[in-house]
């Protein structure tokens, strides 16, 4: 709890890189950015409904950045037929602009496996060239939309430090605890409160008695209250056009415009937000290593 506090106050107190930075921001604010973090237990789910939640924002007209944090098959790159050739680890040589692979209209992908140790091992400086690469163009992204998949577990996902979250959960009553448990460390990693829930499969009865059941569970030990967002009915591999319907998208944008003000974050900030958050995340996995396997790396070679 400790060291969580610590890194949210880095996170929250966190200024811009340089003096030229400030002044930037003063005289050529950036425009609103939003993000979404898409999390659940079962990955295939889970790269299911960022592929369909993406192309429905896609759809709306919106510019959507998409971080795949999983790896194939069970990622979106795969679902969307996509071979990305450079990923987020190339990005302080190439630039943003290069590493990133256009999916769809309006829709780009940004391959970023291993993305909390990729992000610790980057200087200020990286992040910073990574920031400018996009500011200036007139189609930065509007949705930083992060597929997580079920990393929040391994302690390994950036999807975590969104503040507005959607957990995928599989419809079946056999998913609850492994749904909550994804709930459990998402908030113990970053104490966001904005949760959606997405449920992937089942009848519509049923689905609202999953929401119910994960609802009280999350108010009464996390203090969370968790918002219905919908039924996604069809449960085979693959993405269909019509996967995410139109009010399901309208309720996204509605929750995320709710929680927008009091972010206040523009895309820059928010690079700087994952970096703080993946140094800490592979600081803490060092500590908690045995003295031996620590002792053994010191040695090896």
């Amino acid at each position: 709890m400790e060291q969580r506090a610590q890194w949210e106050d880095a996170v929250r107190l966190a200024e811009p890189f340089d003096q030229a930075t400030g002044l930037r921001r003063l005289f050529a604010p950036e425009q609103s950015f939003q993000t979404l973090g898409v999390l659940g237990p079962d990955t295939r789910r889970t790269a299911c409904a960022s592929t369909a939640l993406a192309l429905g924002l896609g759809r709306r007209g919106h510019r959507v950045l998409v971080m795949d944090e999983t790896r194939p098959p069970n990622n979106v790159a795969a679902l969307l037929g996509v071979m990305p050739r450079y990923g987020l680890i190339d990005a302080p040589a190439r630039g943003l602009v290069s590493v990133v692979r256009q999916a769809s209209d309006g829709l780009v992908l940004l391959a970023a496996q291993d993305g909390v140790s990729t992000l610790a091992g980057m200087t200020e400086l990286d992040l910073l060239d990574i920031s400018e690469d996009w500011r200036a163009r007139a189609d930065a992204p509007e949705w930083l939309l992060l597929n997580g998949g079920d990393g929040v577990l391994r302690n390994s996902s950036l999807a975590t430090t969104a503040n507005l979250r959607v957990l995928v959960l599989p419809g079946n009553r056999a998913s609850l605890a492994d749904g909550y448990a994804v709930m459990k460390a998402a908030h113990a990693a970053w104490s966001g409160k904005n949760w959606l829930v997405l449920i992937a499969g089942g009848e519509a009865e049923q689905a609202m008695g999953l929401f119910t059941a994960l609802s009280e569970t999350a108010r009464r030990f996390l203090g969370v209250s968790p918002v219905f967002l919908g039924r996604v009915s069809r449960d085979e591999p693959g993405v269909q056009p019509g996967a995410v319907d139109a009010a399901l998208i309208d309720q996204l944008s509605k929750e995320s415009s709710s929680q927008v003000e009091t972010e206040r974050i523009n895309f820059e900030q928010y690079w700087q937000r994952m970096w703080l958050y993946s140094r800490m995340a592979v600081e803490a996995a060092t500590k908690k290593e045995p003295h031996g396997v620590q002792h053994g790396r010191r040695n090896t070679g």
